[in-house]
């Protein structure tokens, strides 16, 4: 028995040895939370417990580790912040590997920040997690800020964060350069009702990016799934601000091919400024811009120098714009003609629609008051509002993408459904939206349906013959009518593009012996098959 016990005693310790440890959870309250900050290690969680918390939260040398971070999380709107005039409400100096959530803060209007990572001398942050944070009452001036970096940060993720009413939502780096913002990711937060910029992320000198390991390399930065909305709280004249702007990266050094990554965006009004200004290296795809309001001399999209930099590497694709700005839809100004610019595949409804692009192809561009032509609804009401395709809208021909595929989403709609190329704007597809609907809050991080476009059904015949072919390929379909035939090749590349009737005889004589793909596209759906070339 004693021999049972002794094995079964070894077998529990060999088995505990090999466990892997778990986080140390920690329950805090009001009144003794700040005895546990300087004292958290790896894998700690300190678990505030619901009530009002008047002391502010001073984060300084809490360091995690790569998989093993330091959490500090409430109990979301129970877990209340209040501000204090002494300070910014959360404060961050030489933190790292550090993941903040389900707080509210509550600004009071007091003149202060809600987070920042500190301006002081020699300060730093890194692996930094902000998410489900509610901030309010931030806006006592346009200097006060929901999210702010003040010193080198890097590996910052910003998530499911609201922001509501600050005078400025988020403002990465500061006005020198000297700050730099790197390999960032912000997603599916809701930015309403700031008094400047909703976010703001500033350029970058080119030494700076030198001074720590963490900012010297080339990367990029990401901002997608987020709703970004102003109204008549936004400040006017000389202090009008747009809804985003991002600032260009070095010029030389680390950081100079850095790049944003920005689609799947929401961009809803703008009365005093652009829903959109940016410069350097730009990828901008898949998003969302709607603008009631004209404001004078104001695009809504503008790609532009800013602070030395001008536009260089710009990749605007499949967007849908409905903007009444008479100055403009999406104007590209003074870029660096040492790069290429790009403009393909946006439905633009907007006076000027589309300006100064050389490499523009493929778009749809009408006037503001036209979009109903084209769209579900082109309604001013947004709890009505629907831009997706209507009925035979908004597609042709294949459009070229093999210059995007570098880009993380670039065969994805707004509805995170397969993008059919052929389409212009934001969805792909047409007659029903199953996706997110247009409003005014956080997006579902869920992914949503599939494209309304689906494979045509086998009643509907589609038949190639002879295959392989030599000269004459004679296609035979059953779809409706119109239909549009595109030939590619195994790179996408479109070769041939027209509207074809229910028989029709295709010349590929001249073409190089291969391997070509056959789609037959309509309003009903699309159908692709293989052809060989001999």
């Amino acid at each position: 028995m004693k021999k049972v016990f002794r094995l079964s005693l070894l077998l529990m310790i060999c088995c505990t040895l090999v466990l892997p440890a778990y986080a140390n959870l920690i329950n805090a309250n009001t009144s003794n939370y700040t005895t546990y900050l300087n004292s958290l290690v790896a894998n700690d969680t300190l678990k505030l417990a619901p009530g009002i918390y008047t002391n502010h939260l001073t984060l300084n040398g809490i360091n995690g580790n790569a998989g093993t971070p330091i959490v500090i999380m409430g109990s979301g709107l129970s877990t209340v912040f209040q501000g204090n005039a002494c300070c910014n409400t959360v404060s961050i100096t030489q933190c790292s590997y550090l993941t903040i959530r389900d707080l509210k803060l509550d600004g009071l209007n007091l003149n202060i920040d809600a987070v920042k990572a500190e301006g002081t001398s020699g300060n730093w942050a890194h692996h930094i997690t902000l998410e489900y944070l509610n901030i309010v009452n931030y806006g006592s001036s346009q200097q006060n800020v929901g999210i702010s970096t003040k010193c080198a940060a890097w590996d910052w993720i910003i998530r499911k964060n609201k922001i509501i009413g600050a005078g400025t939502g988020m403002y990465l780096g500061n006005s020198t350069g000297e700050a730099p913002f790197v390999n960032g990711l912000i997603e599916y937060n809701f930015i309403a009702n700031t008094i400047g910029y909703n976010i703001e992320i500033k350029h970058q000198l080119d030494t700076v990016r030198a001074l720590f390991a963490g900012t010297a390399v080339n990367g990029k930065t990401m901002i997608r799934h987020n709703v970004f909305t102003k109204d008549t709280t936004s400040s006017t004249g000389a202090n009008a601000r747009p809804n985003v702007l991002v600032g260009g990266f070095p010029l030389n050094g680390f950081g100079s091919t850095d790049y944003y990554e920005i689609y799947g965006n929401f961009f809803y009004n703008n009365p005093v400024e652009a829903l959109f200004q940016g410069t350097g290296n730009i990828h901008l795809y898949n998003n969302i811009f709607v603008n009631h309001y004209d404001p004078a001399g104001f695009r809504a999209i503008y790609l532009t120098p800013h602070n030395g930099v001008s536009p260089q590497n710009i990749q605007v694709f499949h967007n849908t714009v409905w903007a009444k700005n008479t100055s403009g839809g999406i104007r590209l100004y003074n870029p660096n003609n040492a790069y290429q610019q790009y403009c393909y595949s946006n439905a633009v409804f907007s006076p000027q629609a589309i300006s100064n692009f050389t490499n523009s192809v493929d778009n749809v561009t009408d006037s503001y008051v036209n979009a109903g032509n084209y769209v579900l609804a082109a309604n001013a009401n947004i709890n009505a509002l629907n831009l997706y395709p209507q009925s035979g809208q908004l597609f042709s021909t294949l459009t070229p993408f093999t210059l995007f595929m570098n880009n993380i989403d670039w065969s994805k709609d707004f509805n995170h459904g397969i993008y059919d190329w052929t389409y212009r704007g934001a969805y792909s597809g047409c007659c029903v939206n199953n996706g997110w609907t247009l409003q005014l809050d956080t997006m579902s991080s869920t992914p949503v349906i599939a494209n309304t476009l689906l494979p045509i059904q086998a009643t509907q015949t589609f038949t190639l013959f002879p295959n392989p072919v030599e000269n004459y390929l004679h296609i035979e379909h059953s779809f409706a009518i119109p239909t549009s035939l595109t030939v590619t090749d195994l790179m996408g590349r479109t070769l041939k593009t027209q509207y074809i009737n229910k028989h029709f005889k295709l010349d590929m004589s001249s073409m190089p012996k291969g391997i070509y793909l056959i789609h037959l596209k309509n309003s009903q759906g699309y159908s692709t098959q293989k052809i060989i070339k001999e």
